[in-house]
């Protein structure tokens, strides 16, 4: 009966493929079933796209409703203030009470006597020294008799000359190394100059010379504040007398400019290497 029925339906390719399989497996109802399911896919995903490309535009038409729903025009004109009645008015506080002066410290009289002639000679006499600094008063130009527990007062007027008496400095006796000081010593001319002088005065001693002695003195001497050098001494020394002729060149030299600290002249320690060569 059931193949009868079979026979009758119209064949499609699903129905051939299980003419004689188990149809209750679940494969059949699954193809079967499968035009459904798409369709009814297709119609979703429509659905969302619509909806995505709807959703901006229904909210931005709400957000238009409620600002236009919610927010009020308050703006408005206000008139001119009313007229002030003067009865009405309130009377104007009153001034402020004058402020008292302070109070004003005694003072003693003492100025510095003036020559005058003889007929118009006063013959006030000026308060001793040891009054003054025993009374609780100040030193003016005139006798005042007030609060001695006042504050004193400042720029009062007075005849007493202002002795100012400058600190005596100390000379600076420091000595100074050329790191040290805003400005170095100079030879005069420059260092061209003093390559030249230490050419034309080093004599090469004679035991130097018999022994083929060649190279670098160098010498520590302190240049003072007038230029003079003193205290040399041999930092390096090469034998055969060419230390003690570096030494007695340097000695010889003329004052130097000195160098300067803060503005002054300042003693400061040299080094000068001093090269012996034969040619």
């Amino acid at each position: 009966m059931k193949n009868q029925e079979f026979v009758s339906r119209p064949a499609d390719t699903l129905e051939i493929i299980f003419a004689h399989r188990n149809r209750a497996y679940g494969a059949y109802q699954l193809r079967r079933a499968y035009p459904r399911y798409l369709t009814r896919a297709f119609a979703l995903g429509l659905l969302f796209i619509g909806l995505a490309f709807a959703v901006p535009h229904i909210l931005n038409a709400l957000d238009r409703k409620m600002d236009d729903s919610v927010y009020v025009d308050m703006t408005r004109e206000l008139g001119a203030p009313p007229d002030i009645d003067p009865d009405m008015a309130p009377p104007p506080p009153p001034p402020p009470p004058p402020t008292p002066p302070p109070p004003v410290r005694a003072s003693q009289r003492f100025v510095p006597p003036t020559p005058t002639p003889d007929d118009q000679v006063n013959d006030e006499k000026p308060p001793a020294q040891a009054d003054l600094l025993a009374n609780d008063v100040d030193i003016s130009d005139a006798n005042r008799t007030s609060d001695s527990d006042a504050p004193p007062t400042m720029g009062e007027p007075t005849d007493i000359p202002d002795i100012v008496v400058p600190a005596a400095t100390k000379p600076d006796e420091n000595e100074y190394n050329m790191v040290t000081v805003q400005k170095p010593p100079t030879f005069p001319g420059g260092e061209q100059d003093l390559l030249k002088y230490l050419a034309d005065n080093i004599k090469y001693p004679a035991m130097a010379r018999e022994n083929n002695i060649q190279g670098t003195v160098a010498l520590s001497f302190v240049v003072n504040k007038d230029g003079t050098v003193s205290d040399v001494s041999i930092l390096k020394e090469i034998g055969g007398g060419c230390g003690k002729e570096a030494v007695r060149v340097v000695q010889s030299m003329p004052r130097w400019t000195p160098g300067e600290a803060n503005g002054h002249a300042v003693k400061v320690r040299f080094t000068l290497p001093v090269k012996f060569r034969l040619q």
